[in-house]
């Protein structure tokens, strides 16, 4: 077994633990279409797993590599499937256009392990056609993945920025992955890079995307599932304007409401700060006047 085969089966290992994590954060979320996503989320990878190992094995049996690698792609591509339809479910903004890519990829797959057992030696069968079409549908799907992530963390706050970039990252990582696996750069690049940066660039892109997932995903259902209302002054707070998001408890506020009364009075449900960019400077002015409120209430009697 060389080098590549190790890391690949390293990857695989990874990917089936991550699976579990997610599938663990499902069980303890109170919100179902939070739930039914990181199931889906966590079938997909279990799915991913899969689809790797049969490649392996496809290695070792040349002779059936393609009816592996088209049986294991036909079953990531319906995983992955799934998982948009849950991520896509209950937005109001993509009108399930990613779901429909990753389906149309699909029935792709699907169509081509078809032909393959029906004409295995067809010359006019061309897997590179196939993989390209495929690849080129997953990346558009992915397009408006980063685009709602992106939306979300340019007009939320309260939520960490620096977790969108690294679940953005993670999945800009998967199209250098694409790249390195399959033509035109696969036939490009150095073999090394081929062989064995790409498992390891596969862990960590998926590894990013998971803490992504897992990190904003329920504020992100919660910000484009449903109408967002400010705390304060019981408004609708309108689309593609600023929403403040309490991290402890979730409440949200418009950024009127948030800078004329939530900086000064903390968040009115759990009385929590909201972390924004001028944490430092609020949590100074609360904490002068805990400290006054303190000495008043201990001051000795005359």
């Amino acid at each position: 077994m060389g080098l590549s085969a190790v890391l690949w089966w390293i990857a695989i290992i990874i990917c089936a633990i991550l699976a579990v994590i997610l599938y663990l954060n499902a069980r303890k979320s109170d919100l179902i279409n939070v739930k039914e996503m990181l199931q889906a989320k966590s079938f997909g990878y279990l799915c991913m797993c899969i689809l790797f190992s049969l490649i392996q094995v496809g290695v070792l049996y040349p002779e059936y590599f393609l009816l592996f690698y088209f049986i294991g792609a036909s079953i990531a591509m319906l995983s992955n499937t799934l998982y948009f339809y849950f991520w896509e479910k209950n937005l109001t903004t993509m009108k399930h256009i990613p779901t429909i890519f990753t389906g149309i990829a699909s029935v792709i797959s699907i169509g081509g392990l078809i032909i393959y057992i029906i004409f295995p030696d067809s010359v006019i069968f061309s897997t590179n056609i196939l993989d390209f079409i495929v690849i080129l549908l997953i990346s558009l799907a992915y397009v408006f993945y980063i685009y709602l992530i992106s939306r979300f963390s340019k007009y939320v706050r309260g939520v960490s920025s620096k977790v969108a970039i690294i679940w953005i990252g993670g999945v800009l990582l998967i199209y250098i992955y694409f790249f390195l696996e399959y033509p035109p750069g696969a036939t490009v690049v150095p073999s090394f890079l081929v062989f064995y940066i790409a498992p390891i660039l596969y862990v960590i892109s998926q590894s990013m995307m998971v803490y992504g997932v897992i990190t904003l995903f329920p504020q992100i259902s919660s910000y484009y599932a449903q109408t967002q209302k400010c705390a304060v002054h019981r408004g609708v707070i309108d689309k593609g304007t600023t929403v403040y998001y309490c991290p402890s408890c979730g409440i949200t506020y418009c950024e009127s409401c948030f800078n004329q009364v939530i900086k000064k009075d903390g968040c009115w449900n759990c009385r929590h700060g909201i972390e924004v960019g001028i944490e430092k400077e609020w949590k100074t002015e609360l904490a002068i006047e805990v400290k006054k409120d303190f000495k008043i209430k201990h001051k000795s009697p005359k």
